[in-house]
């Protein structure tokens, strides 16, 4: 029964819902249906919720005079003494997610209780009831929220992009559709269906349908059961790990939350299997007395205080770490070194920025079969007074007169290439190198909207979840402008036809690059272009991801030198874009004292 809390239990509740975005009603309205115990729902959205968010259920439904109650603050039916918050099964329980949704939107509310031969319509403003008319409809509810924020417009106008919001309702749909799969849940935005999921059998089935088929090859089964918790779900495949987040979902008893805590837990074990930086896929459920754990510490009930969370920590990294084990995967594989993509062709390097006096340097002298492409800056240097001019301190190193060495080329571990001097021994970390190569190129590109796309072999079909196809689409226009070429392939899906240069070509090394722009555009959102910071800050990702795009071969000599050649024609050669040293250089002195 529906009934207000007195102050003496509403006081000990946490700080209520307060609707940010239509994700936060959209999140709300599906847990009311989960409550009222539907196992069919809909999501109807229009223009990313901003014009209308309808939640269509069979459950329970309401009376007329419920319908009317439950607009009131601390109206609940969840719980009703202060005992009852050590003991919370629901997913609502505070009474305030109505309220909160009906003081910013027009809220129509149609509702049948179970058994009743008629139902109601009631209608609630900003401003407070409306009216209230009997009405013929099927047993359940039928919520609609239309123009969200149409009377608070400066918290409208601090909305994001409709894509933006439409991929914070798709994250908020995915979470209640994930822990509960034995409910048919169906997500249509402007008229089109974006899952319409059925009720499902098993949780990997809801998984996949979510996810994609892809999935299936990637997931581990877990599961463990103690006197303290119950752990189930899945894990990911260490080499399906992603530089993208997104696929880590936590739930304690049919509840979605975060935690920083346990994630550490997760990665704990994954420790020495995958890439510094990437991701591994888990969904995790949690079982465990409502007792144990406190839902109420935060007003989107995201947070969640577990009593024995030390204990918790070491049983997760177990049964994760066992779990590996179980699939063969032995902590001994080598990441230290990042993979490297196929150097481009000559053609392509040709540098046309400009040199100052600051940092010009007779590269001749140091390679003497080097040399570098014309810069655009033709100003002359004047060598008057010096055997070399100086760049950080290297002048004495390469302009000394001892004996020369050889061209000859030493690569070493795939990472680093040595090669002679006049004076020592010059080593260059190839993928910082290539990272300077790759921000110049990409930089230029940016500031002359004159993208280079690498055409791959044949379109390579990659299937993504609506909210990353989103954010991919959304940017389109931006990746374009660097090399990215690629367009919708039915709902689920981009074809790509192109990559900037530096990205390798092969089916896998095509998946990297779009998980590599996925994570760059999930970490710095859409940004503006025409500033300099931005487009600074969008090569330097980009030539990071390009620089690890491929395989971790060796290279010829002649690539090897090419990639020396090419390091030494950017106009800062000593330093990768992230501010570390590119090369060093060893003296006769320095090795002398190593011996």
């Amino acid at each position: 029964m529906l009934r207000i809390l007195p102050p003496s239990i509403s006081n000990l509740i946490a700080a209520g819902e307060v609707v940010q975005r239509p994700a936060s009603a959209v999140k709300e309205l599906l847990e009311n249906a989960i409550d009222a115990g539907a196992d069919e729902i809909s999501v109807i959205i229009e223009d990313a919720g901003k014009t209308l968010i309808q939640v269509i259920d069979n459950g329970c439904g309401m009376t007329p005079e419920e319908a009317v109650l439950c607009f009131e603050r601390h109206a609940t039916s969840k719980i009703s003494d202060a005992a009852d918050l050590s003991a919370i099964h629901t997913y609502g329980f505070r009474g305030e997610a109505l309220p909160s949704i009906a003081a910013v939107a027009e809220v129509t509310l149609r509702t049948r209780k179970k058994g009743a031969e008629t139902g109601s319509e009631t209608v609630f403003a900003p401003s407070g009831l409306v009216s209230q008319e009997e009405e013929a409809m099927p047993e359940g509810t039928n919520i609609a929220v239309r123009n969200i924020f149409y009377s608070l417009p400066a918290r409208r106008k601090f909305l994001k992009s409709d894509n933006t919001e439409f991929r914070q309702i798709v994250s908020e749909f995915s979470h209640v559709a994930l822990c509960r799969p034995e409910v048919g849940v169906r997500l249509t935005h402007n008229k089109k269906d974006i899952y319409h999921l059925k009720k499902a059998n098993t949780l990997k089935q809801r998984i996949l349908e979510i996810e994609g088929r892809d999935m299936a090859k990637e997931l581990i089964d877990i599961g463990t059961s103690t006197t303290i918790i119950s752990i189930s779900g899945f894990i990911g495949h260490p080499e399906d790990a992603r530089k993208t987040p997104g696929n880590q979902f936590f739930f304690v008893n049919g509840r979605f939350f975060r935690s920083p805590y346990f994630h550490k837990a997760v990665m704990k074990a994954y420790d020495k299997l995958i890439p510094e930086g990437t991701y591994p896929s888990y969904y995790l459920f949690f079982s465990t007395a409502p007792e144990n754990i406190d839902v109420n510490i935060h007003p989107a009930k995201t947070e969640v205080k577990f009593e024995n969370e030390t204990e918790i920590f070491e049983i997760l990294t177990a049964v994760v770490k066992e779990s590996l084990g179980r699939n063969s995967f032995i902590p001994t594989i080598d990441f230290d070194h990042d993979s490297l993509p196929d150097i481009p062709a000559p053609s392509h390097f040709n540098y046309t920025g400009s040199y100052s006096r600051q940092n010009h340097v007779r590269y001749d002298s140091i390679l003497p079969d080097f040399k570098p492409a014309a810069p655009r800056d033709t100003e002359s240097v004047s060598d008057a007074g010096s055997s070399t001019p100086s760049v950080n301190g290297y002048g004495e190193i390469f302009g000394d007169s001892g004996t020369s060495g050889t061209s000859g080329i030493l690569q070493i571990s795939s990472r680093y290439i040595a090669t002679t001097l006049r004076s020592g021994l010059m080593i260059v970390d190839i993928k910082r190198a290539r990272e300077r190569i790759f921000y110049e190129r990409y930089l230029r590109q940016l500031d002359n909207s004159s993208p280079i796309s690498h055409q791959v072999l044949f379109p390579c079909v990659i299937e993504l979840s609506p909210e990353k196809l989103s954010l991919l689409m959304e940017e389109r226009d931006r990746l374009r402008q660097i090399g990215f070429d690629y367009e919708p392939e039915g709902d689920r899906a981009v074809s790509v036809n192109g990559l900037p240069e530096g990205f390798g070509t092969d089916e896998q090394a095509v998946r990297t690059a779009v998980d590599s722009m996925l994570s760059t555009l999930m970490e710095t959102g859409s940004i503006d272009l025409l500033k300099a910071d931005n487009r600074e800050s969008m090569a330097r990702k980009l030539a990071a991801a390009a620089s690890v795009s491929a395989g971790n071969s060796r290279l010829s000599s002649d690539e090897a030198r090419l990639l020396v050649d090419t390091l030494f024609s950017c106009a800062q050669p000593e330093i990768s874009p992230s501010g570390r040293k590119c090369m060093t250089v060893l003296t006769e002195d320095d090795i002398e004292r190593q011996l």
